[in-house]
């Protein structure tokens, strides 16, 4: 029987995704067939897939090498709409939080074509970045690497650069930030300037910070509402650096009215009270 009436007949369940199954509406190939609700799970190179053929009531389980599959067709997960949602917001603790167990059990599909692991994953890596999290945003970096695309490439370059800045090795974080483009790059290149000015601040060249880094964030990347809360808490202590009070509070003050859900709203309502007594 031809493998386009395989079909199947086992029913998915939520609970499923706790043991690294997951449903795909379909799945299609480079030969042309489509197989239609089935479970799956990764092994190796090979995509598992439980179908039934036509007629009868068992079902088997069979292998789909990955390098023949065009697309699966994976339900979005209902958390993402949600994490996109807060971290428009800014708030990158809901980000985390809703983001955290699909990263984490779903990572055996990442490379599958159709996959939502890439978008929950940089979703998530921009959180972590965001909470000051450097060492688990570096490990997440490196497993966004292993996609092997352009936009995972620049983010996993920029992300990794968070793991010498945890350790102080900020020359690392110097070069590696520099190398990726300041202007008219994509979010990868908004997070290198985070990690860059954040390096550089630390070897209070505030000059630098701002202009090299926390501005360009502002400036350029605007859309990556993540990255603005933590872009302007570095902008205010360089301007701390320079003596310059004022404008450190006009920062603390927009971070407190735009983005008061964010890791640095607390702290900026502390410190811009401090700044205002006489």
């Amino acid at each position: 029987m031809s493998a386009r009436s395989l079909t199947h007949s086992i029913l998915f369940c939520g609970v499923a995704l706790l043991s690294g199954i997951l449903r795909a509406e379909d799945i299609t190939t480079t030969d042309g067939q489509t197989y239609t609700n089935s479970s799956i799970r990764r092994s190796g190179e090979l995509l598992m897939i439980k179908v039934t053929m036509e007629g009868s009531t068992s079902s088997i389980e069979m292998g789909l090498p990955l390098a023949r599959i065009i697309k699966v067709s994976f339900a979005e997960p209902p958390e993402l709409a949600k994490a996109l949602s807060a971290a428009s917001m800014g708030n990158a603790a809901e980000v985390l939080l809703l983001t955290g167990n699909y990263v984490s059990q779903q990572g055996d599909m990442k490379d599958v074509p159709g996959s939502w692991w890439p978008e929950m994953a940089r979703v998530r890596l921009l959180a972590l970045a965001a909470s000051g999290k450097d060492a688990d945003c570096a490990d997440l970096a490196r497993q966004i690497g292993a996609l092997k695309s352009p936009e995972a490439d620049s983010l996993s370059r920029a992300g990794t650069l968070f793991a010498p800045l945890a350790t102080g090795d900020l020359q690392a974080v110097i070069v590696g930030g520099k190398a990726l483009p300041r202007v008219n790059g994509d979010q990868g290149s908004a997070l290198a300037q985070l990690a860059l000015g954040r390096a550089l601040l630390q070897k209070q060249d505030y000059v630098g910070a701002l202009l090299r880094a926390f501005l360009t964030i502002k400036v350029f990347y605007p859309s990556v509402a993540l990255l603005q809360p933590p872009a302007l808490a570095g902008a205010a202590e360089s301007y701390i650096g320079l003596k310059d009070v004022k404008r450190a509070t006009q920062c603390y003050a927009q971070i407190v009215k735009e983005w008061p859900d964010s890791p640095q709203a607390a702290e900026a309502k502390k410190k811009s009270a401090s700044l205002s007594q006489p």
